[in-house]
């Protein structure tokens, strides 16, 4: 259900969008129901579940920077702290990437599931340098979506991973 990103190995990112890989617990909405990326149940409040709306979502639950316990409870346990919030990053619908962003902008409006923020990136340095200002702030690192990438199940090189390891050796 999930689409996943390879990681990155140089490729040039000029035009691609990017967000902070968020350090939470991949999370995919059906629907009507909410699993983890191995298949299980997620025991949801009934708000989110009254409140999310009748399309696929793909995101990760997420407790900010510190939070991964959080989520992880959240995952496992349903217990949700008002700290976790459902980041949503795509859906499982029609259109490219940035068509899908336009209706994920519509449909979440929830005091607990957001959009993603994605920016559009005019060079592999400006992708680079907002990589060291996410890891300055105890980020993980960096996805980057290619613009025009449809939804598919599974590994996609439409979407790529950008960690310090490999963006500190380009410099």
């Amino acid at each position: 259900m999930m689409m996943h990103g390879a990681d990155w190995s140089g490729q040039d990112l000029a035009g691609w969008w990017t967000s902070e890989k968020l350090h939470g617990c991949r999370a995919y909405w059906d629907g009507a129901a909410m699993w983890t990326r191995n298949g299980n149940q997620v025991r949801i409040p009934a708000a989110w579940r009254a409140a999310l709306p009748a399309i696929a979502l793909d995101g990760e639950l997420w407790a900010g920077r510190d939070g991964f316990t959080a989520a992880r409870i959240a995952t496992q346990y349903g217990r949700f702290s008002q700290a976790v919030r459902f980041m949503v990053f795509d859906a499982n619908i029609p259109g490219s990437f940035l068509e899908r962003q336009a209706v994920l902008q519509h449909e979440l409006a929830g005091v607990f599931a957001y959009a993603v923020l994605h920016r559009p990136v005019s060079s592999t340095g400006a992708a680079i340098d907002e990589l060291r200002r996410v890891r300055a702030r105890g980020g993980e690192g960096l996805v980057a979506r290619h613009p025009g990438n449809v939804y598919m199940a599974g590994r996609s090189c439409e979407i790529l991973k950008v960690k310090s390891s490999f963006a500190e050796a380009r410099t």
